[in-house]
């Protein structure tokens, strides 16, 4: 009677493997910590229309997505992969004119330019988080590739991180800007400021309900980069100098 309960017990695990039971692994994983308040250095490569290296490169300040995890307990745990859910991709911009190179960033989450939100993107670690020690998880997020002309992208999504003893933590909704494009289009606004919009691929409508735009993206979560309250501020200057009656 117990050796068929084994085989019955047995074949159900492997029909559901979900089920069966994990062994402890006698780590004690907390999240310590989450922010967007520290930026780096992106470097990027230009190539030409006809796929060409130009050799010239492209920088700029993107935010660090952090999770502090801390290990209370006796044995390593392993972080196995970082899940990115994407609620909404959002250009945010006014047209400006393009050009014919492309960029290829190095961002370590590369969102793939045709992704439509709501989407996943998998990210696999092998992160070891030693017994007693606190460390740090830190990603950019980017577009896998943008042409000149291109409007800077808001990304909004949660993160969910996955141990090896299938254990798992999700951080609070962040909205993220990759600020590619971003000088181009205050660049443009301030010369429709300046002198109008003749001549302009920028008009007064659109710098208009492109910052209320950013300014309510800016407001849509207790986690927001850097790059996008910086742009809604300009964006917003500009349209406070807007001459009276645009």
């Amino acid at each position: 009677m117990i050796a068929a309960l084994g085989g019955v017990l047995g074949l159900v695990f492997l029909l559901f493997p979900d089920l069966q039971p994990r062994p402890e692994s006698g780590a004690e994983v907390t999240v310590v910590d989450v922010d967007l308040a520290k930026e780096e250095e992106i470097r990027a490569d230009w190539t030409s229309a006809g796929g060409e290296e130009t050799g010239e490169t492209a920088q700029w300040k993107a935010s660090l997505v952090t999770v502090v995890l801390r290990n209370s307990g006796e044995n390593p745990a392993l972080v196995s992969q970082a899940e990115f859910d994407f609620s909404s991709i959002t250009r945010v911009g006014c047209p400006y004119g393009a050009g014919g190179l492309e960029v290829k960033a190095r961002y370590d989450v590369k969102v793939p330019t045709t992704a439509k939100a709501p989407f996943q993107q998998i990210r696999k670690l092998k992160y070891s988080l030693p017994p007693h020690e606190q460390e740090r998880i830190a990603f950019t997020v980017g577009p896998e590739t943008a042409f000149e002309g291109n409007l800077p992208s808001v990304y909004t999504f949660t993160i969910t991180l996955r141990l090896d003893d299938g254990s798992s933590f999700t951080t609070p909704k962040m909205t993220y800007m990759d600020p590619f494009g971003s000088a181009s289009v205050l660049e443009a606004g301030e010369q429709v400021v300046q002198h109008g919009e003749k001549g302009s691929f920028t008009t007064v409508a659109c710098l208009k309900e492109q910052e209320h735009l950013a300014r309510e993206l800016s407001e849509g979560s207790s986690y927001v980069s850097a790059e996008l309250k910086r742009y809604s501020s300009k964006l917003t200057g500009l349209v406070g100098r807007l001459p009276q009656g645009a």
